[in-house]
């Protein structure tokens, strides 16, 4: 048996698709890497879970790095600060590309403990007020400024192109700590203060794009954006690529590739079987595709028969129920109601007006739990008025938790 090419819960070993978004981000960094200058305004890439926007991050922060880009990458968490942990990110990104030495790992310091005593200053007096002092961010975004500067240059004088900072799961520091029948958006002040400062900063390197060979892009659910805006009202102007289900073709070569360098083959019939299983969700792709390897246990020279895709049915059913148990863990009796209503009606693409009948409601009333679910990433407003579950497959799931209810 050949080892399986398929990673349902990692990065893909063969990234296939994505040229429009990854273009784009190539493109922007084209100008660090010529230039010495920022790429730009704040780029953030969005879309559901499992839509594979880490994986597009890390593929292009691999193609950066070959281009003379030092990667640090930043893990955003829930309701928690996030300048600590870039600053220190950062300075680990330049530690192990070597690009410190001695005297400029002593000043990377010196920037970074500013960096952190200035944060301290503005924990310090959020602690002491009720709400979040509009003048607090000035004490960071000059050391944060000077830091990113500094770094950037550093790796530049070195012979490099420039830093670029990934920071994924961005929307999740900003996260209402509340529930949302009761506190529409109650987050974590620091954590909102934070992006602010992130927020002024990026836009002040784009002032001065000359100075800083910097790149900045993040990835996150849905309401990314809409969040950045509450920290800072530009932050309407952060640049925002949005990721969906693949097309046909795109989702042939997810299944295809991966088996094809190690000389496997799909028949056209597995083939077909598989992609409408999966309706283009990119994880859905790779769990589909991981069990019916196992299934086949193919050896090089293989065809991977329609048989094989019905075999390993169970464990990808399994697997998939796994994940619409943890979408339904996190929905609130509001949201379940909400998700139950949709999940009886029978096209895949329901209209808030039908949604509100079902419920026996006015429409008015669904619009914070219809955004909580948004911003969950459990469902999707792909046109206006209009509403789909994320994930192929949910419908099914919610109903049967309706109908073992009633039993």
């Amino acid at each position: 048996m050949q080892p399986n090419p398929y990673t349902p819960s990692g990065r893909p070993r063969v990234f296939v698709g994505r040229e429009r978004e990854r273009q784009r981000l190539r493109d922007q960094l084209a100008r660090v890497v010529a230039y010495g200058e920022m790429m730009g305004p704040l780029t953030v890439v969005t879309g559901p879970r499992g839509v594979g926007k880490t994986s597009l991050l890390r593929d292009v922060g691999e193609q950066a790095a070959e281009n003379g880009l030092v990667v640090a990458w930043v893990s955003a968490v829930k309701q928690q600060p996030i300048l600590g942990e870039l600053i220190h990110q950062v300075r680990t990104a330049l530690e192990r590309a070597e690009v410190l030495d001695p005297k400029s790992a002593r000043r990377v310091e010196e920037v970074g403990v500013e960096v952190s005593a200035g944060i301290a200053k503005v924990s310090a007096k959020i602690g002491s007020s009720a709400g979040w002092p509009a003048e607090a961010p000035a004490a960071v975004v000059g050391p944060v400024q000077d830091f990113l500067r500094h770094t950037s240059n550093l790796v530049r004088e070195r012979g490099g192109a420039g830093l670029l900072v990934v920071i994924d799961e961005l929307h999740a520091p900003l996260e209402s700590r509340g529930s949302t029948e009761r506190d529409p958006y109650d987050p974590e002040p620091q954590a909102v203060t934070d992006a602010g400062v992130l927020l002024n900063v990026t836009q002040n390197m784009d002032a001065e794009r000359q100075h800083f060979p910097v790149a900045v892009i993040g990835a996150g659910l849905p309401q990314t954006k809409a969040l950045l805006t509450r920290a800072a009202t530009f932050g309407e102007r952060t640049h925002e690529l949005v990721l969906g289900e693949m097309d046909h073709a795109t989702a042939e070569a997810v299944l295809v590739e991966p088996a094809r360098r190690l000389g496997v083959e799909w028949s056209s019939d597995a083939l077909a079987a598989a992609l409408e299983d999966a309706d283009g969700y990119p994880q859905t792709l790779q769990i589909i595709g991981s069990a019916t390897w196992e299934a086949a246990r193919p050896e090089q020279g293989a065809i991977l028969e329609v048989n094989n895709v019905i075999l390993g049915r169970r464990a990808a059913l399994a697997e998939m129920t796994s994940l619409f148990h943890t979408r339904w863990a996190v929905a609130s009796e509001a949201e379940r109601e909400f998700l139950t209503a949709m999940a009886q009606l029978p096209e895949s693409m329901v209209s808030r007006a039908a949604i509100a009948a079902e419920l026996g409601v006015d429409t008015d009333a669904l619009g914070m739990t219809r955004r909580s679910l948004i911003g969950k990433g459990i469902i999707e407003a792909p046109q206006r008025g209009q509403l789909r579950f994320t994930i192929p497959g949910f419908a099914e799931y919610v109903r049967g938790q309706v109908d073992d209810s009633e039993h």
